[in-house]
């Protein structure tokens, strides 16, 4: 609907009773496009560290019951290095010291595969892979500071 003499559909009137011009809905519309997924990236990377699995969280993969070749997504915290996971219920240790692949985030999204009943494997988004054994009884892992 356009309001009295206006110039040919250049403002549009809102049942509301608000005029909004068609340049500012073309500039509004992207702008509002853009903070969108800007708010979504954020959410992303909140929600990346609600995944990091921990003994608070029972679901597999973290919880037991991961079945022996199946693989499941997961992030692993390398933000002080590669120490540790929490999978299938406990905690496990790399079986040979890694350095955290360059190309890795503090929380890096990837693959876990319990590949033998003793080994779980990792290999992350980015190229790099870990291998990871059940880590001795009564292990804590060590804060991160």
């Amino acid at each position: 609907m356009r309001e009295g003499g206006g110039g040919r559909g250049s403002e549009l009137l809102r049942p509301w009773g608000v005029q909004v011009g068609v340049n500012q809905f073309r500039l509004a519309l992207p702008l509002a496009l853009a903070v969108l997924a800007g708010c979504s990236y954020f959410y992303d990377q909140e929600e990346a560290v609600k995944r990091v699995c921990g003994p608070d969280v029972e679901q597999v993969p973290c919880g037991p019951r991961v079945e022996i070749g199946h693989t499941y997504s997961f992030d692993l915290l390398t933000h002080c290095g590669i120490e540790w996971a929490y999978f299938n219920g406990h905690y496990w240790v790399p079986r040979k010291k890694v350095a955290v692949p360059s190309t890795w985030n503090p929380i890096e999204r990837g693959t876990m595969t319990l590949t033998e009943p003793d080994v779980a494997h990792f290999e992350g988004a980015s190229p790099g892979k870990v291998d990871f054994v059940p880590a001795p009884a009564g292990y804590k892992p060590t804060p991160c500071r």
